[in-house]
């Protein structure tokens, strides 16, 4: 018989050209970026879903009790406030779900508020409430249809869509910073294998709202500083959104408007003067829409329980300022760049795999931001991308040690600034990422990036569902 011949195994390189050969006939229509968004949502199910059926199942130890809470009394018609404690409903469910570092009341017991962890006190009634109506009015539809589910549950299955809304928006965004299709529907993928964004999409935290807010920031600079067409109205309305989930997640918009003022300041001479207007009255729009509704909330929720009430959480991680609170904030300014590493996930997640893996994302996000910056000298669009991802890393530190300042009757500050407080910044850390890969030429390290991380998320996932 004649020796039959085998056809070579195409190599890697080979199926990337194929498939970047593919992505070149997209086209930007509504029919296909429908596909793309489906795609996403595909992808987000099979990170999300896991994780909250398996090793995520015990309530987060950031805050989740009180953030399900609030969302609870939000779906139900009622805002909480000072001196306010956790809801009987979502008391069983904490005690049935368990969390790591507490010895819970027994599940069944219909326990009271005190016998809780800090007496059961809902102690973040002050978070402004856009992200807890998003959230708590479909979960409470979702929970009365769902088999077998509860609220928090419920809460926690609707990260699918902020992920894969966020993945989208940073598509769409990508496209508008003029990448090829290929990059563009590839470098979302990271998203989740940044820890902190794995966590806020499984878990009932406003951070999950930070995906979608960072990636509309990175939409918005693009219009601003590549078309050089932003209408201030859609600015303030993206801002406002911001501000109104949660304060500190407004800030891509805060370094963003920082960056404009400057550049109208540094170009006084040279553009056109009617253009540097146009620009400041859309920074001062962004301020305006997230103080005043911030100002606003702040003062109808102070008047509202007990004006005496302190919270429990004062001294736990924070401390007491010693005098002026120069020197306290000068030592935490450079951790905001800890953007990937220094993260908290449920234990079962959180292995030596994961934490090697972001100490190595770490370093390249770091070195993509500086990297766009000094490589694209030449193209001042993409390289003020880079230096809004650098001003807010710098900035929300600060921030967060002002809140804390000003907002109790002894002055604390963080002797260590958690880095979730800058998760709107992860968007466009990956898009400086690949930005920077594109411009040196290795674009298909993106893609390798890619793989890894995902290859990282089903070892992490399929361990933790081992152990749970």
């Amino acid at each position: 018989m004649p020796a039959t011949r085998t056809r070579p195994v195409p190599l890697p390189s080979t199926w990337v050209s194929r498939a970047e050969a593919w992505a070149a006939s997209f086209r930007d229509t509504p029919r296909g970026r429908m596909g793309v968004l489906a795609f996403y949502v595909v992808v987000s199910a099979l990170i999300v879903v896991p994780v909250v059926l398996g090793p995520g199942t015990a309530l987060s130890r950031i805050d989740e009790p009180t953030h399900a809470d609030y969302a609870w009394q939000v779906a139900h018609g009622q805002i909480p406030y000072a001196g306010s404690v956790i809801a009987p409903e979502i008391r069983e469910l904490w005690a049935c779900a368990g969390q790591e570092r507490y010895d819970l009341p027994a599940c069944g017991s219909a326990a009271e508020a005190w016998e809780f962890p800090y007496l059961g006190q809902q102690y973040n009634f002050s978070h402004p409430p856009l992200y807890y109506a998003a959230v708590g009015l479909p979960a409470r539809a979702l929970d009365a249809v769902l088999p077998g589910s509860d609220f928090i549950t419920s809460a926690r299955l609707l990260g699918v869509g902020w992920l894969a809304g966020g993945m989208f928006v940073l598509f769409v965004a990508l496209r508008r910073w003029r990448l090829d299709p290929m990059a563009a529907i590839v470098a979302p993928l990271l998203l989740p294998a940044f820890p902190r964004v794995l966590h806020a999409v499984t878990t009932v935290n406003p951070d999950a709202a930070a995906v979608v807010i960072g990636a509309a920031a990175v939409w918005l600079a693009a219009r601003i500083l590549v078309d050089d067409h932003a209408d201030w109205r859609v600015a303030a309305a993206l801002a406002g959104a911001a501000g109104m989930s949660k304060t500190i997640t407004a800030i891509p918009f805060i370094a963003l408007g920082a960056l404009l003022v400057f550049r109208a300041l540094r170009d006084r001479r040279v553009r056109d003067r009617a253009a540097r207007v146009r620009e400041l009255v859309l920074v001062g729009a962004m301020a305006a829409a997230i103080l005043i509704p911030y100002g606003l909330w702040q003062a109808w929720q102070g008047t509202r329980g007990d004006v005496g009430w302190q919270n429990p959480l004062v001294g736990l991680n924070t401390r007491d300022v010693l005098g002026l609170p120069g020197s306290e904030w000068i030592e935490t300014a450079f951790s905001g760049l800890n953007l990937a590493s220094e993260y908290y996930l449920q234990p079962p997640l959180n292995v030596a795999l994961m934490i090697s893996w972001t100490r190595l994302l770490n370093l390249l996000v770091i070195g993509a931001v500086f990297a766009v910056i000094v490589a694209c000298a030449k193209e001042p669009a993409r390289r003020s991308l880079g230096w809004m991802v650098l001003a807010g890393a710098a900035l929300y530190p600060t921030i967060v040690q002002a809140q804390a300042y000003l907002s109790t009757a002894v002055p604390q500050y963080f002797p260590s600034v958690t880095g979730r407080y800058g998760l709107a910044l992860v968007p466009g850390v990956v898009a400086c990422l690949v930005i920077a890969g594109w411009k040196a030429g290795y674009r298909r390290l993106i893609y390798v990036l890619v793989l890894a991380g995902a290859v990282v998320l089903g070892i992490v996932i399929s361990n933790g569902m081992s152990v749970s």
